[in-house]
């Protein structure tokens, strides 16, 4: 169910409960490009002009060293835009100042970051490669410099920061990665959902067309007889023309009320709908029957089954099954009787409904198979030449019921059809 919102509440508090992305994920690339000019400014600015404030504060002032230092930190600034060629430089540079005995801390840092931006943003292959070769850089300084000696130091201390951010990188792709992954994923699910969604909407619409085929088909049907017999009797005999216009108004109003029921469901708002009536089933075969023997059709109704004991979906594919039949009768095999028997035992509902009419004819529809030929030859069912026929299969089928429409031997048409009970199908009862 969809929740409803009363004057937009609910839509500001689900926007109210979604929770803000961090701050690192809300910079713009602009932004982290000028936050990282401003770390490489900090950095050469504090390496030219170094200022002690331990024991007695003191100044010193910018030398060809320091300003090595400053130079060898500023590549920092665009490791966003070339990680590689930054990493290379940067490394290049902090193995030189370790050779000399004159590596700053913060060379040290800054080669860290430049490390963790390509283990970010470049490719596996292309990372573990720079790893590999920044490591043996500052191997080469360690092992060629002199035991105990400052450089050592500075060799070491470089190996683990540049090879700890670079591990810190690695971690933070993986995870976009993952997440990214599972973000795919949920859209796939909520491309899934909303597919599944509109399939239900589309077989709901087919099932409310069948619905309004089922009742327009029937009740069209009687209404275009009793007015035919009124037109023709209307001089001789008024009383049975007047009759037959009542049957008409009945039929119609009654037509009215259940298509208006239907049509009900497709209602969205909250409003005073239409008036919903019970759904039809095996009680209302009386009074189906009724209407067709109004139409000028005799009926006659055999019912050996309890209403409540069948489910309400299997009573009313009874219902709508007898009904399509009995409106074939009164299109397609006039002057005939007809006769309904309705059957429910422990394995199923059975469904017999017979005319002594001379069949159902119209032409089979183009391209239908030779062996189905007799299924739909001579079969109109409705409005539409053989979808009567179609439609009250599908609803058997659906119950894993069968059904069977054809000419009798001696002239007339059957139809019959069987619906299981609940558990069973079709082919376990015998």
């Amino acid at each position: 169910m969809i929740p409803i919102t009363v004057d937009g509440m609910a839509g500001r508090d689900n926007a109210a409960a979604v929770p803000r992305p961090p701050l690192a994920y809300r910079l713009t690339g602009r932004q982290w490009l000028a936050i990282d000019c401003a770390v490489a400014a900090v950095a050469a600015g504090l390496t030219l002009f170094t200022v002690g404030l331990l024991h007695d504060p003191h100044y010193h002032a910018p030398t060809t060293v320091t300003a090595a230092f400053a130079a060898a930190v500023t590549p920092v600034a665009v490791r966003r835009i070339w990680p590689v060629p930054v990493l290379v430089v940067m490394t290049g540079a902090g193995c030189l100042l370790t050779v000399l005995g004159r590596a700053p801390l913060l060379v040290d840092l800054t080669l860290g970051m430049a490390a963790y931006t390509a283990a970010v943003r470049c490719r596996r292959a292309v990372a573990i490669a720079m790893l590999v070769l920044t490591e043996l850089a500052f191997g080469g300084v360690l092992l060629t410099a002199a035991p105990y000696s400052r450089s050592q130091t500075d060799a070491v201390r470089a190996l683990m920061v540049a090879g700890a951010l670079w591990f810190v990188g690695g971690s933070v792709r993986e995870r976009r990665k993952y997440l990214a992954g599972l973000a795919e994923q949920e859209a796939e699910r909520r491309q899934a959902e909303a597919e599944r969604s509109r399939q239900a909407i589309r077989e709901e619409r087919v099932r409310i067309a069948r619905e309004l085929h089922d009742v327009v088909a029937h009740s069209l049907s009687v209404v275009t007889v009793r007015a035919g017999v009124g037109r023709k009797v209307e001089a001789a005999h008024p009383g049975e023309a007047l009759r037959a216009l009542q049957a008409v108004e009945v039929t119609g109003r009654g037509a009215l009320e259940e298509v208006r029921r239907i049509l009900g469901l497709l209602r969205e708002d909250d409003g005073d709908g239409p008036s919903m009536a019970p759904t039809p089933g095996l009680e209302d075969l009386d009074e189906l029957a009724d209407c067709v023997r109004a139409a000028g059709i005799p009926v006659r109704l055999a019912v050996t089954a309890d209403p409540a004991a069948l489910p309400a979906a299997v009573a009313l594919t009874v219902y709508r099954i007898v009904q399509e039949a009995l409106t074939n009768v009164v299109k397609h095999a006039r002057r005939a009787e007809a006769s309904v028997r309705v059957h429910a035992g422990a394995g199923g509902v059975r469904i017999t409904v017979t005319d002594s009419g001379r069949g159902w004819v119209v032409a089979a529809p183009a391209g239908t198979a030779p062996g189905a030929a007799a299924d739909t030859a001579g079969l109109a069912g409705g409005s539409l030449a053989g979808h009567g026929i179609l439609g009250m299969r599908e609803r058997a089928a659906a119950f894993g019921g069968t059904l069977d429409a054809g000419p009798l031997p001696g002239g007339g048409f059957q139809v019959t059809a069987f619906l299981p009970a609940p558990g069973q199908t079709a082919g376990q009862v015998a």
